[in-house]
């Protein structure tokens, strides 16, 4: 056999396994690229369905699991529950809500929490909803234990929740309440998947409040708590007036320097107020001075920016330890000085005037508010105090047909009282209830009403309050001594928080699964 046949036979063969390696690097390429078309279509189809939302588990709190769908309905639930706590303090002022509140415009991922580098608003939220979720699951664990299961009148409630939110779709324009439940809560937010989780809420909350109502104390027990703690408990009346030790900047529009550093600030406040103290004989010599310190501000009122009462557990330390001091008497003044380790400096000027053991009854009842508008104001051509006392006349005239209304009801009582706040077109504010009130509780003319000894279960009558309007009110009865309920109260949140706490030691661990943080990318939670 020739030399120049094997080299063709050879050269054939290399060209027959290129041949072949191309149509296996071929074959391999084509089979890539349809798997990577399959995924594609079945990620498509995955995360463009609710399956992926609320089929897959999202997190794990001990043994119970939370899908995506459940970890977004609390995602924006704490979301809104922090937007109208921060709403209903600080309302709409621009400056607040730009401070406190995360901008819609952009990821809450990308916005940093107030005032911290490690945390985003996306974070701040993501942590409050697993701890509702904790809890939750730490509640429920334990009513199903129990054997507890909701009450038919909170079934209802549970069914008005979902009937509610699908009155609010329509009037929103949607057309079911699937889309609007999407764009509320994200992907795979469904009725049923509402239902469940208005549900769990439902049993968290009654079930707790049961578990608290369970917890029972002696009267000697409530004597002692409320002995133990009386500087806490007790109600104190005092004035202050207090003068800041912060350093001071020179302002650039005035001529003199007022720069002042923060060691002098706080000896010319110290200084200041030993003045204040020294100048005061009694109680109207304290609010001259005062005014004197204010002259140029024409809208200071002494009176009411110095006057307070207060539970001795909101008063600060070392205002508090003076006050419930077993030597104070009326008209005692005391020049107090912040903690040492406060930051600024201040110095305060107390007046004690009176501590209270809220020994009186507690007050339970109802009341609502027939108020005036700018269209009222505008139809009474009068001005200054023509026009408040005018304004006062009109509030009463409507609060006593209501009054009228009630009077001519044939089933009388709280329940029909109630519905009658709800349904008359003269009550303009939310109606109110009253539990359990201490003669604190309530501004001075409406406390005054409930308190009076000669009340009875059933009475009905109206409370003028200047700048408020007329309150149409209704006694229910006497609820006990304030201050032994207050005592109870303590007791009962102190055994409650201790067994919650036991109970949540079971549900510490959180398992954040891959499908949550990939949900969360996905959707662009948060914002």
């Amino acid at each position: 056999m020739s030399d120049e046949f094997v080299s063709a036979k050879a050269a054939r063969r290399a060209e027959e396994e290129k041949a072949l390696r191309q149509r296996k690097k071929y074959n391999l390429t084509v089979t890539a690229v349809v798997v990577c078309f399959v995924l594609v279509l079945i990620f498509v189809a995955l995360f463009g369905s609710n399956l992926f939302y609320n089929g897959t588990t999202a997190l794990k709190i001990g043994d119970q699991k939370f899908t995506v769908a459940d970890f977004n309905y609390n995602y924006f639930t704490a979301y809104n529950s922090y937007y109208t706590s921060i709403y209903s303090q600080y309302g709409s002022s621009p400056d607040f809500m730009s401070f406190l509140l995360p901008s819609t415009g952009s990821s809450f991922r990308k916005q940093a929490y107030i005032g911290s580098e490690d945390m985003t608003w996306a974070d701040f939220f993501t942590n409050s909803a697993i701890e509702r979720m904790r809890s939750m699951a730490a509640l429920c664990d334990a009513a199903q234990k129990e054997g507890y299961t909701l009450s038919d009148e909170d079934k209802a409630a549970v069914d008005s929740s979902v009937e509610n939110l699908r009155a609010s779709a329509v009037a929103a324009g949607y057309s079911d309440l699937s889309a609007y439940l999407s764009m509320t809560y994200g992907k795979g937010m469904t009725e049923k998947v509402f239902r469940q989780n208005v549900e769990r809420e439902y049993i968290a909350s009654t079930f707790s409040q049961k578990k608290s109502d369970s917890f029972t104390f002696t009267d000697q027990e409530i004597a002692d708590n409320y002995a133990e703690n009386a500087a806490d408990y007790d109600i104190y009346k005092y004035r202050v007036y207090s003068f800041s030790g912060a350093a001071v900047t020179d302002d650039e529009d005035t001529e003199e320097d007022e720069t002042m550093t923060a060691e002098e600030a706080a000896a010319k406040a110290k200084a200041d107020a030993e003045a204040f103290k020294a100048a005061v004989t009694d109680e109207q010599s304290y609010l001259d001075y005062a005014a004197g310190l204010n002259e140029e501000n024409e809208d200071y009122d002494a009176d009411a920016s110095t006057a307070r009462t207060s539970q001795g557990s909101d008063i600060i330390e070392v205002i508090k330890t003076w006050l419930a001091d077993e030597a104070r008497k009326e008209g005692d003044v005391e020049v107090i000085k912040t903690a040492d380790d406060a930051d600024p400096t201040y110095y305060y000027v107390v007046m004690f005037l009176k501590r209270d053991d809220n020994r009186y009854n507690a007050v339970s009842g109802y009341y609502g508010l027939c108020a005036t508008d700018e269209d009222d104001e505008e139809g009474i051509e009068l001005e200054g105090e023509a026009l408040t006392a005018a304004l006062k006349d009109l509030t009463d005239a409507r609060a006593q047909e209501v009054v009228d209304d009630y009077n001519g009801l044939e089933e009388k009582g709280y329940d029909a009282f109630v519905k009658l706040m709800s349904d008359s077109s003269d009550i303009v504010s939310a109606s109110s209830d009253v539990s359990m009130s201490g003669v604190y509780d309530l501004p001075e003319a409406l406390s005054d009403w409930f308190h009076d000894e000669a009340r009875k279960e059933g009475d009905v009558g109206t409370v003028y309050l200047e700048d408020y309007g007329t309150f149409v009110v209704y006694f229910t009865g006497v609820d006990g001594v304030y201050g032994d309920l207050m005592s109870e109260g303590y007791l009962r949140q102190e055994a409650y928080t201790a067994w919650e706490d036991e109970q949540m030691k079971n549900f510490e661990d959180v398992d954040q699964q891959w499908e949550m943080g990939l949900a969360r990318k996905l959707t662009s939670l948060g914002g």
